[in-house]
């Protein structure tokens, strides 16, 4: 049994049976169509006969020149059943004497309608009668003028159809052998043409298994299949091509992801290693514990950020979305880094005005890590602006710009990619984790909104674009 569920799991074992038994439906359907109709035929082609001998039994007995000829010369009335098998051939007087008895099984005789000498029969006159133990049959009655004697007598031809029934059986029997060896063959054959019809997509198959890993480049070849397969192997070959972009992505983020955890961690052991090969002094132990601090800081922010991208990325932050002045949120933000610019020696300006739809703390957030990344990017005595605008139809724009250096055009794709830092010379900065503008691309996506930069010689320009309306909160499933 658990053999014919693997066999019949199979696309071809399926197609293969669908086809046998369609065929055995097909055939079945024409050999009760042919059985009916030889069945009618030989039916009429009976009745007919049953007719035909009682007009030749009416000429003979014009022949004849009274009764005693008809007993004494017997055998020209018989030589009419010969060769019709079942035939019940009787001849008798009004009175009912037998002259002719042709009945091998003297089987009792029905009563029947005995029709005139002068009315031709056909086939509506005849009647039906069963023989004994026999299948039902047909008989007909008629009077027949003998000689010229003006006397008449009774003509009685009944037919045994047991025998055509048995043709009839036997036929079918026939029909039955040739409709399953016809039902099998054509599953045979169809099993052998759905195999080879299915041998593309068995390709396509094997294909698809040697994809490994190291293999995530390879690709189904869409040109040489049918055209019914085509759809799936450019769905597969789309598929292929967003697992190697994402596992490239996660092969970086790991390797990124390895090398800046792997720097706060050896700062931290070896600091700790050279402060207890020797005994130091209260001041020196205090020293460390503030750089260690420092180190373990890094680290809480590095892994709150990466907790932060993977609940974004399945959906799991709770959006508190709501209007919000937007003017009002970037002058909280602005009044956070003053300090910092002023040390900076750098100017924040805000301008414009508009309702914005988003969650506080998270409108918050991706303006802290623009703001942030902006005050570290721009040159000292330059100003950082600041602007709300109706950005287009539907839409609050946030937009952060300041001067500098522009970002090579080839960073500019991988600038939301994690870990990703264009200025290759902060790589290992203590300050930066490499997630902030990533953090960003995140929460635009849960407000269905984006981020985009433009960054030309002199002045790098990000904005974010809000949808208006409240948008149906994404929460943790």
């Amino acid at each position: 049994m658990s053999w014919l569920r693997r066999r019949m799991s199979s696309l071809t074992a399926r197609l293969a049976l669908a086809y046998g038994l369609t065929t055995v439906l097909i055939l079945i359907g024409v050999a009760a169509y042919l059985s009916s109709a030889l069945e009618s035929q030989l039916e009429g082609h009976a009745d007919s006969e049953l007719v035909s001998e009682v007009l030749r039994v009416r000429h003979l007995l014009r022949e004849v020149e009274g009764e005693n000829e008809i007993r004494a010369d017997t055998h020209r009335f018989a030589d009419i059943a010969m060769g019709h098998e079942g035939l019940i051939l009787v001849v008798r007087t009004r009175d009912g004497e037998p002259l002719i008895t042709l009945n091998p099984r003297n089987e009792t005789l029905p009563t029947l309608r005995v029709h005139a000498a002068n009315i031709t029969p056909d086939r509506g006159m005849l009647e039906s009668w069963r023989p004994r133990g026999g299948a039902p049959s047909r008989a007909l009655a008629a009077l027949g003028e003998v000689g010229t004697t003006g006397r008449t007598v009774e003509i009685l031809v009944l037919s045994d159809a047991g025998s055509r029934f048995a043709l009839m059986r036997e036929y079918r029997g026939q029909l039955l052998g040739a409709t399953l060896c016809g039902a099998i063959a054509a599953a045979a054959l169809g099993f052998l043409l759905a195999r080879r019809g299915l041998l593309p997509l068995r390709r396509m198959a094997d294909d698809a298994a040697a994809v490994t890993t190291s293999r995530l480049a390879t690709r189904l070849d869409v040109g040489n299949a049918p055209e019914e397969l085509r759809e799936l192997a450019g769905a597969l070959n789309d598929m292929l091509a967003r697992l190697q972009d994402s596992f490239t992505r996660l092969s970086t983020f790991s390797a990124d992801l390895a090398h800046d955890f792997r720097t706060p961690i050896s700062n931290l052991v070896g600091q700790t290693q050279v402060t207890l090969a020797q005994r130091r002094n209260p001041a020196e132990y205090e020293a460390l514990l503030e750089s260690n601090l420092e180190e373990f800081e890094r680290l809480s922010r590095m892994i709150e950020n990466m907790l932060f991208l993977a609940r974004a990325d399945h959906a799991q932050v709770a959006l508190d979305q709501k209007p919000l002045d937007a003017r009002a949120e970037l002058d909280k933000v602005a009044e956070y880094f003053d300090a910092v610019a002023a040390e900076r020696d750098l100017t924040l300006t805000i301008t414009g005005t508009a309702t914005v739809t988003a969650d506080q703390t998270l409108l918050r957030r991706a303006v802290t890590n623009l703001l942030d990344n902006a005050l570290r990017h721009a040159p000292a005595g330059s100003t950082v602006r600041l602007a709300v605008l109706r950005a287009r139809p539907g839409h609050t724009g946030i937009r952060i710009a300041n001067a500098g250096p522009a970002i090579a055009t080839e960073a500019l794709p991988q600038l939301f990619g994690r870990f990703f830092r264009a200025d290759p010379s902060r790589r290992n900065s203590a300050t930066s984790t490499g997630l902030g503008l990533a953090i960003v691309d995140s929460i635009m996506r849960l407000h269905g909104g984006s981020v985009t930069v433009r960054s030309q010689e002199g002045l790098t320009e990000f904005e974010l674009l809000f949808p208006d309306g409240m948008a149906f909160p994404k929460s943790a499933p």
